[in-house]
């Protein structure tokens, strides 16, 4: 499948604004000045991830979609929901400061690339670089399982907040009207984890986009939970550890899974199935 030289520039400009973002985070304090000890340090610990792991991750994945590969299209995409995900969170959840407009860019890029890429698809030509009978039970398991553990996670606390009329916890520790990772997980991130498991379990055209990509972003952001912590407790700032070897457990089957898929592929054909706009 051919993806349009547009959506690929916008990727790798994508990449470039989130290092950008991301350096300064880790080594300019006045990106994070006025946010919360735990806010800043949850901010200073994703971007050393975003840095070392998902930036070069992003850049030589846009690399081999221009050169139609199929795996790396898969794994593009899973990058590109990371992205624009987190930098959801940066442009409307930091305070305003030095890499306002850089975040606003950074989502803007990834975004429309993201939404470009995705409507060139086509799935039935996709499907085909797997056997018609291919489909792995511990995938749809993994994804079913982080959909429902984190969506009841995120709903017990919202419902405890509810019943005692406080914020949910950790909201005050963060300085922020509400907790945007319970809005981004509860209407976009878990449901979609939930569907995606339960089209690849029926071999829908759904489950064949999403599964490996949706893999591709829970690893990422599993590893980004891990920094957060640790910078959280390296400045001081209350953070269990217990969920540091659950991330690391996450990560483990994410990546395990991911090379599952991609190794099943047919190893025949490297084309996508769609055409090249300029």
């Amino acid at each position: 499948m051919k993806v349009s030289r547009t959506w690929l520039r916008l990727s790798s400009l994508a990449s470039m604004l989130m290092a950008l973002a991301s350096a300064a985070g880790v080594f300019v304090p006045a990106v994070y000045a006025n946010e919360t000890p735990s806010w800043a340090a949850q901010g200073t610990g994703q971007d050393v991830v975003n840095l070392v792991i998902v930036f070069p991750l992003l850049l030589v994945s846009t690399w081999y979609v221009g050169k139609e590969s199929v795996r790396a299209f898969l794994i593009w995409i899973g990058t590109l929901i990371y992205v624009v995900y987190s930098y959801v969170i940066y442009a409307f959840f930091v305070h305003f400061g030095p890499m306002f407009l850089v975040y606003v860019a950074a989502l803007g890029s990834s975004a429309y690339a993201l939404a470009g890429a995705t409507t060139q698809v086509d799935i039935e030509q996709l499907r085909s670089h797997w056997p018609p009978s291919f489909r792995v039970r511990s995938v749809s398991i993994f994804l079913m399982i982080v959909g429902v553990a984190f969506g009841g996670m995120w709903l017990a606390a919202i419902a405890r907040a509810l019943a005692s009329g406080t914020a949910p916890e950790g909201v005050a520790a963060i300085g922020l009207p509400v907790n945007p990772v319970h809005v981004l997980d509860l209407a976009f991130l878990l449901p979609l984890a939930i569907l995606t498991g339960v089209s690849h379990w029926r071999r829908r055209a759904f489950g064949v986009v999403f599964t490996t990509p949706i893999l591709v972003f829970s690893v990422l952001m599993a590893a980004a939970i891990v920094s957060m912590t640790y910078f959280m407790r390296a400045r001081g700032v209350l953070a269990s550890l217990g969920v540091v070897p659950i991330m690391a457990g996450a990560i483990g089957v994410g990546v395990a899974s991911s090379v599952v898929m991609i190794g099943g592929m047919r190893p025949t054909t490297r084309t996508l199935g769609v055409s090249r706009s300029r």
